[in-house]
């Protein structure tokens, strides 16, 4: 009997286990998770969160090795985007993708393509000279004169002037004959239509395969700055500061567009680039000036923060950036500093804490 009381109750505390085990994945199926985050955190661990858009220079000193010619951090996500390795959104928020063919458009230099857009075509700017005029009013008059002589009066096709033949005189001897000049046998010969030529059929695949190797798209190193959403994160189980990356987003720089504003290429979610990087570390290299046998994968050098990059902004309630805050550069570059100081003295206080 007691053999029996141990096994059972060994049989007990197995199920028990079992079940606290099946309970406790339950708990973290059901519980929100971070889809952006290559090692997230329970919510029931963060003790404090906040999130932050930092703005990252690749053209700075530091960030220059994420940046080496031929392994710019911007040719790999772009390169892998358009062969359908990594997703690619519209924005921050990673709720909207973008195509390959949208991004080729985004990142294509202005007033490269060769031809007319469709706007200037519908504006009239793809008409003949021949139907449009010269462009000093009216489209040339044509010389009429000519053309009157056989324009139809309606009263029957005008018949041509023919000399009036001489009468013949019957001298008894019958009708004389006609004279036959050599003149008819050239213009009946005149009369016999040249064969039709047929155009050969416009290849177009062909055109478009021009057209398109005529569009220029930007160089990898003209798209020098990246925007990087993180979340300051506290986990307090244990005990220490996480900046969680939650997406990397491709600016084009005021420099390189027309209208002198910073324009979003494509943003990424960091899952999805910490997960391309570590597939290949060979390639995705992060380039050591100073010890090229020391060169680091790039997932390995946002995991030990070796790039910069200044705040730009942080959550709040208006949703505003340090520059629509304070309405000038030096003020909210100077802001940006200060925030930067803050949030590292209220590190120290929840480690006292």
């Amino acid at each position: 009997m007691i053999r029996m009381n141990g096994k059972t109750i060994a049989y007990s505390l197995l199920a028990l286990s079992v079940s606290a085990t099946t309970a406790f994945a339950q708990e973290k199926v059901d519980s929100t998770e971070n889809l952006f985050s290559a090692r997230p955190i329970v919510d029931g661990d963060i003790m404090m969160k906040r999130t932050l858009w930092r703005r990252v220079d690749l053209n700075e000193k530091q960030n220059l090795s994420m940046f080496s010619k031929n392994n710019e951090i911007t040719r790999f996500l772009l390169d892998a985007a358009k062969a359908g390795l990594i997703d690619a959104y519209t924005n921050d928020s990673c709720t909207v993708k973008v195509t390959s063919g949208e991004i080729h458009k985004r990142i294509l230099i202005p007033n490269q393509t060769a031809g007319l857009s469709e706007d200037e075509i519908a504006a009239g700017f793809g008409t003949p000279a021949a139907a449009a005029g010269d462009g000093w009013g009216d489209a040339p008059k044509t010389n009429t004169a000519k053309q009157t002589a056989a324009v139809d009066d309606g009263w029957g096709t005008p018949k041509k002037e023919t000399k009036k033949e001489e009468a013949v005189v019957d001298d008894g001897w019958g009708p004389p004959k006609k004279k036959t000049t050599k003149k008819g046998s050239k213009k009946e010969v005149a009369k016999i239509e040249a064969p039709v030529v047929e155009t050969p059929p416009v290849d177009t695949f062909q055109t478009q395969q021009m057209m398109a190797g005529m569009e220029e798209e930007y160089f990898p190193n003209q798209l020098s700055i990246l925007e990087i959403k993180e979340d300051w994160t506290f986990d307090k189980k244990r005990s220490r500061l996480y900046n969680d990356i939650q997406t990397i987003t491709i600016v084009l720089p005021s420099d390189q567009t027309a209208s002198g504003l910073e324009l979003p290429v494509a943003s990424f979610r960091y899952k999805d680039v910490e997960r391309l990087f570590r597939s290949d570390p060979k390639k995705y290299i992060w380039y050591n000036t100073e010890n090229t046998a020391q060169n680091k994968n790039l997932a390995d050098a946002f995991d030990l923060r070796l790039f910069w990059g200044r705040i730009t902004k942080f959550s709040n309630a208006n949703d505003k950036a340090f520059l629509d805050i304070y309405g000038g550069d030096k003020e909210a570059l100077q802001k940006s500093l200060n925030y930067e100081q803050e949030l590292m003295e209220l590190e120290h206080g929840l480690w006292e804490y």
